[in-house]
């Protein structure tokens, strides 16, 4: 029997109990259970493997696609594996129990704590909507497992929602981690590459959104204008006005705060929870938003409410020509941002 010369690694990601091992065990695959995602735990995996193709099962609390990093930092470790030319990124595989789900993605609770720590990872503040998303977004293949536990109508929303937020992944219904569907896509050659193109916001701000509704009211809305917003106004509609338009579930962008001018900001909530970061680009960068790109996903959302209510948190036209230096003054309630340099102009 001639080895493969390849070891084809899938992930697959998932919360406690959605059915990992049971996943795998029904496509036939040698799966293995990761304690945390640093290179060493992931080397360490692999090299106790001897088949041409395995399943390593991610912590909840582990990103996918740092994951993912670490298994190519693994390719290059020729002594892996005896007779092997390399190592290749399968599919990322999501299990999502539709029993639990919508429960899931509307609660703030922590994400669980691996049983390694994970050296890249700070301060843990994870929630379980967070790992959820993150677990649907960057996934080439979705598993909603536990069909018999969940209405057909739960189940056929979450198929909607992860459509919505991943219109390119392929989506089966299965139970006990089996599907009555044939077998999964083949994974692509530049996965990681066609994954971060993937997720249905970077899809909606681009204008390559394949769904923006469904039936029974799932649907996206995508808000942009060139101003900052105020961030008096801002915190105020967080705290008290984000149900008036509907259920906001997923939301994510770009955008800029009036008092931070030369800092484009990372939009991203997940379930009840949002958190704001700085990101490395360019305060004038060609590329970079003047002001706000962002996509809202969520039931019944009512996009022109959402759209005034935001617009009534940007900066007023007296304010805007007041320019930068009036910006800086303005009452900031957000936490600051680390910055390590920042050489963008100051007036």
């Amino acid at each position: 029997m001639t080895m493969s010369p390849f070891l084809t690694v899938n992930l697959v990601s998932g919360l406690a109990g959605v059915g990992k091992s049971s996943t795998a065990r029904a496509n036939g695959t040698t799966s293995i259970s990761l304690d945390g995602s640093d290179h060493s735990v992931v080397r360490d995996a692999i090299a106790r493997v001897t088949p041409a193709e395995l399943m390593l099962e991610i912590h909840p609390s582990a990103v996918p696609i740092e994951v993912a990093i670490s298994v190519v930092a693994a390719s290059d470790d020729r002594a892996l594996r005896s007779g092997s030319e390399a190592l290749r990124i399968g599919n990322f595989v999501s299990v999502l129990d539709a029993s639990t789900f919508w429960a899931d993605i509307r609660s703030d609770a922590l994400a669980p704590l691996p049983p390694v720590p994970c050296a890249t990872h700070g301060e843990h503040d994870r929630t379980i909507a967070d790992a959820l998303v993150e677990q649907i977004e960057w996934a080439s293949v979705v598993v909603i497992n536990k069909t018999d536990l969940s209405s057909a109508a739960d189940s056929a929303d979450l198929r909607d929602f992860v459509r919505l937020l991943n219109p390119a992944s392929h989506v089966v219904f299965a139970r006990h981690g089996r599907s009555s569907t044939g077998p999964w896509l083949p994974p692509r050659d530049n996965m990681l590459t066609w994954l971060q193109q993937s997720p249905g916001w970077v899809r909606q701000l681009n204008g390559e959104g394949l769904l923006t509704s469904s039936r029974t009211g799932l649907g996206c809305v995508v808000y942009r204008d060139p101003r900052p917003f105020h961030p008096g106004r801002l915190a105020d509609f967080l705290s008290t006005r984000t149900t008036e338009s509907g259920e906001i579930l997923r939301s994510r962008g770009l955008f800029r705060l009036a008092s931070r001018p030369h800092i484009v900001g990372s939009w991203n909530s997940a379930g009840p929870t949002i958190g704001f970061e700085p990101t490395s680009m360019g305060s004038h960068d060609p590329e970079s938003p003047w002001g706000q790109e962002i996509a809202f996903f969520g039931k019944d959302l009512d996009a022109a409410l959402l759209t005034a209510n935001l617009d009534a948190c940007l900066l007023t036209n007296r304010e805007f020509v007041g320019g930068p230096i009036e910006w800086k003054c303005l009452a900031d309630p957000f936490p600051g941002w680390n910055v390590e340099s920042d050489s963008s102009p100051t007036t």
